[in-house]
């Protein structure tokens, strides 16, 4: 029958086998989250630039159709200024037509600008649409990959999860307790080996006489350097870890 110190070291397999395997978890699902996030993100920033170009794109019409307005109202204008002998209603007509020179070249310059800012507007969108496209394909494959993981862990998470609970109930309750503090204090190693001589948790020296105590592992005792549980197996048998 295993001794105490030989079933806590199996208990510590299971754990850190369990431990690897909620982090992994813990992990993708970490990935999908922050990957969710930037496609959100990205998708407000995409209809953002979206509702900018269709306001320059409105704009853009708007003074094209005043341009247009602008244009033909002064080859009007000039064709009536053709027709005009009263030098009174000539020289209203003359200032009419400087005006409306002064409205077009206004125009023209606000258009040419506002087309800039389309071209620069569209290029922006576009490089968000294609950010867009790459992290929802990134965000869909790590969903898979998440879907997979859980799906090929939950059944040996479980199968572990029972086999932690028989051997628990095997333990003396206050050394079950001691193990798991020790085990959340000291990163998740409680019980480690000693080879020849050396604690393997934090490489020192246990003295000579512990050591033979220690090997014949029939009771927990604790390194004097680093406090974990020592443990001893015979050469050629699996390692605690």
């Amino acid at each position: 029958m295993p001794t105490q110190i030989e079933v806590l070291a199996t208990l510590q397999l299971v754990d850190q086998s369990l431990r690897a395997k909620t982090r992994a978890v813990a992990e993708g699902e970490g990935r999908v989250a922050a990957l969710v996030e930037a496609v959100g993100a990205q998708t407000a920033a995409a209809t953002a630039a979206r509702d900018e170009l269709a306001a320059l794109g409105a704009r853009q019409r708007d003074l094209e159709g005043r341009l247009a307005a602008a244009e033909a109202k002064m080859k009007d204008r000039r064709m009536r200024i053709t027709r005009i002998r009263n030098d009174k209603e000539l020289g209203l007509a003359r200032r009419e037509v400087d005006l409306l020179k002064e409205e077009i070249g206004t125009l023209e310059t606000e258009l040419m600008a506002v087309m800039e800012q389309v071209e620069g507007a569209t290029a922006k969108l576009a490089g968000l649409d294609a950010e867009l496209t790459r992290l929802t394909a990134e965000r869909d494959r790590e969903a898979s990959e998440l879907r997979e993981t859980l799906n090929r862990l939950s059944t040996e998470i479980e199968r572990e999860r029972a086999t932690r609970s028989q051997l628990a109930q095997t333990i003396d309750g206050d050394l079950r307790r001691k193990y798991e503090m020790i085990l959340a204090r000291r990163g998740g190693l409680a019980v480690v080996e000693v080879r020849s001589g050396i604690c393997q948790g934090c490489r020192m020296r246990v003295p000579p006489q512990l050591f033979n105590q220690i090997q014949r592992n029939e009771e927990v005792i604790l390194c004097p350097s680093c406090q974990r549980m020592l443990f001893w197996r015979a050469e050629g048998e699996e390692a605690s870890g």
